[in-house]
């Protein structure tokens, strides 16, 4: 860990960081930048716990600022399981010098990652030939080794609700059994698509994305319906738990409520006459038209 970080003055005339940034967004990266857990190599471990209290953000505003740089901004990624994060432009702006001192650093923060995929997300910015070669040549060592975990989040939440193999046929547990039985009675739950459109929407821990497909496969409804409730959650301001409030959406059907500046003023004209009989409309015209007679 060093004692500081480079920011180059050139990120704030950058003109998509003008134009495109938040405040809220210039905040945050410079933190990702700069914060006690980087290392030389841009991947490192954090959480987003130490986020929240570095920035003084709740945990959900850090999510939600996550989300964005992961998928609007695309200039990070994260896995919720090893709480690593990998910076794509790191090392343009961090990886120019050589020599034995940061090679051997570099060699030894390269061991300390475990999600190597996140180092190939880094190596592409890296412009200095010989340092990008400790990263290539790291990368498919670890990638090409017998000790290599190719497991992502995807395949660790799978086997719970898709083991085909019979990996549990030696253990008496009825609960997975069941859920291995929802997921044959229902061929378009297939668990990896289901996580796949989960995280397209939400930056979540795994065991939140555990949770909320025990609830989706035991409503029994399609991925179209569990689409329907992702969009909704985010279209939702002031929501305090995604996995909570997304939880009660896939149980009680949640359904959206029109944006009032969606609406115009006729918004409301089928709720208000909606709760008339034709028979109770008639009657009030016939006493409006009484009315108008009686003073005309």
């Amino acid at each position: 860990m060093a004692v500081f970080r480079q920011i180059y003055t050139s990120f704030w005339t950058d003109p998509k960081v003008q134009e495109e940034w938040t405040p809220e967004d210039k905040f945050f990266f410079i933190l990702l930048l700069s914060n006690p857990q980087t290392t030389q190599i841009g991947v490192y471990q954090v959480t987003k716990k130490q986020l929240a209290f570095w920035m003084g953000y709740s945990e959900e505003s850090i999510r939600a600022l996550m989300d964005r740089f992961i998928n609007h901004h695309k200039c990070i990624k994260y896995n919720p399981d090893t709480r690593e994060i990998a910076i794509k432009n790191w090392g343009k702006y961090n990886l120019t010098k050589g020599g034995k001192p940061i090679i051997d650093l570099l060699n030894k923060e390269l061991k300390e990652v475990k999600d190597v995929e996140l180092i190939k997300y880094v190596i592409p910015s890296i412009e200095k030939s010989d340092i990008r070669k400790i990263f290539e040549d790291y990368y498919e060592t670890a990638r090409n080794s017998d000790s290599y975990d190719t497991s992502t989040i995807r395949e660790r939440v799978v086997p719970r609700y898709g083991d085909n193999n019979n990996k549990n046929n030696n253990k008496n547990n009825n609960k997975n059994n069941n859920k291995n039985n929802n997921k044959n009675n229902n061929n378009n739950k297939d668990d990896s698509v289901v996580v796949d459109n989960i995280k397209r929407y939400f930056d979540l821990e795994s065991k939140d994305i555990e949770k909320i497909i025990d609830v989706f496969i035991h409503t029994g409804r399609g991925n179209d319906y569990l689409e329907e409730k992702l969009r909704l959650v985010k279209n939702t301001d002031g929501v305090k738990s995604i996995t909570g409030y997304l939880i009660k959406a896939l149980e009680e059907d949640y359904k959206p409520i029109q944006s009032k500046f969606n609406k115009n003023k006729f918004h409301n004209f089928n709720q208000t006459f909606g709760q008339y009989t034709d028979e109770e409309l008639k009657n009030m015209a016939t006493r409006g038209q009484l009315e108008e007679s009686k003073f005309g």
